[in-house]
């Protein structure tokens, strides 16, 4: 085999261009894109039963789960039920969940707390006049201490 050196390789390009060429191979590269441009595809819906059955599938699945994990909602219980447990049970659970006398006001509001407060006075036969008095005196040892 024989050795090519490039010192001994001729400048000249092996073939010539024809005149012009160069100029017009642009538009005419972008004319033969333009021609080979396949037509834009439209969306086309087919039916099929496979299709269908998938889809009938997948909203069953989803609402089965639905159905399964939806919460129920848990209604009070009336007061015909509650009248029908005791006292004595009642505390019993109540000092068995360890709830103070605290938690318990803290669940009442003030003005149901209160409601009732003449009747517990009448009931309690306090006088008025000495519910004033004492209140006045336990003011005036808040201010003496």
């Amino acid at each position: 085999m024989q050795r090519i050196k490039l010192e001994n390789l001729s400048h000249k390009p092996p073939f010539d261009a024809p005149a012009g060429y160069f100029d017009d191979l642009p538009m005419r590269v972008q004319a033969k894109i333009a021609a080979q441009k396949a037509p834009e595809e439209r969306l086309r819906l087919s039916w099929s039963w496979r299709r269908t059955a998938v889809w009938v599938t997948a909203i069953c699945v989803i609402g089965a789960l639905i159905w399964v994990t939806y919460p129920q909602k848990q209604y009070s219980l009336g007061e015909e039920t509650l009248s029908q447990v005791s006292d004595e049970v009642i505390v019993g659970y109540l000092k068995e969940s360890n709830v103070s006398q605290q938690d318990l006001a803290e669940q009442i509001p003030a003005t149901d707390a209160y409601r009732n407060e003449e009747a517990l006075l009448e009931q309690l036969n306090i006088d008025e006049e000495a519910l004033q008095n004492a209140l006045q005196e336990e003011d005036h040892i808040e201010e003496i201490i």
